[in-house]
C-alpha cells in the first residue's frame, strides 16, 4: 500500500475513541528541510553508489591534509617565528651589545623566549586538536549521509560510571 491510501485509512476509520482524540489533539510534525551542507554532503557521498569513494579513502583524505597542515604549522613555527622571536628578544634585551652578563642574558634573553616557545606550543597543540576533531567531524558526516552510521564508529563512546567511581565525586562535592 502507498503512504498515501494508508493515510487515507488511518483517518477514515479509527478503531476507537481514545485514537481519535489522539488524532485530533496531534499537532502537524513540520518537515525540517535540508541545510545546503547536508544536501552537499549527501551529494557528495550518496548512498552505496558504486564509482565513488569509500569511507576509509575519504578519512585517509582528510587525515592527510590534517597532518599536513600540522607539520606546515610546526615547520614554520620552528624554523621561521621562534629565530626571529629568539633575534628580537636577544636585540631588545641588550644582550647584543654585550652590556649584558651571563645571568642578565639568561634572564633576559633566554627565560622570555623559552617560555615564548611553551606558550606557542601550547597554542599549537590546541590548533592541531582542533583540525583533528575537525577531520573526525566531517568524517562521520560522509558516513552518517551514506547511512553507515552502525559500522564501527570513528569517535569513542562514553562510558558509564562506576559505583565506586560515583562515590569518590559526592565525597568531593561535599
Amino acid at each position: 500500500m502507498s503512504t498515501q491510501t494508508l493515510e487515507k485509512t488511518e483517518t477514515t476509520a479509527p478503531t476507537s475513541t481514545a485514537a481519535a482524540a489522539k488524532k485530533t489533539a496531534a499537532k502537524p510534525v513540520k518537515e525540517q528541510k535540508n541545510s545546503k551542507l547536508r544536501t552537499g554532503w549527501r551529494r557528495l557521498a550518496p548512498k552505496k553508489e558504486a564509482g565513488r569513494f569509500s569511507i576509509v579513502v575519504w578519512a585517509g583524505f582528510f587525515r592527510a591534509i590534517v597532518l599536513l597542515a600540522d607539520y606546515l604549522l610546526a615547520f614554520l613555527t620552528a624554523m621561521v617565528i621562534i629565530p626571529l622571536l629568539g633575534a628580537w628578544l636577544h636585540q631588545q634585551s641588550g644582550a647584543s651589545r654585550g652590556a649584558l652578563s651571563a645571568d642578565g642574558t639568561i634572564a633576559m634573553w633566554l627565560m622570555p623566549l623559552l617560555f615564548l616557545v611553551a606558550l606557542l606550543a601550547a597554542g599549537e597543540i590546541v590548533v592541531m586538536r582542533g583540525m583533528w576533531r575537525w577531520a573526525t567531524r566531517m568524517i562521520a558526516k560522509i558516513r552518517d549521509a551514506r547511512g553507515e552510521a552502525a559500522e564501527a564508529d570513528v569517535t569513542p563512546k562514553s562510558t558509564t560510571r562506576t559505583a565506586n567511581q560515583s562515590k569518590t565525586n559526592r565525597k568531593r562535592s561535599q
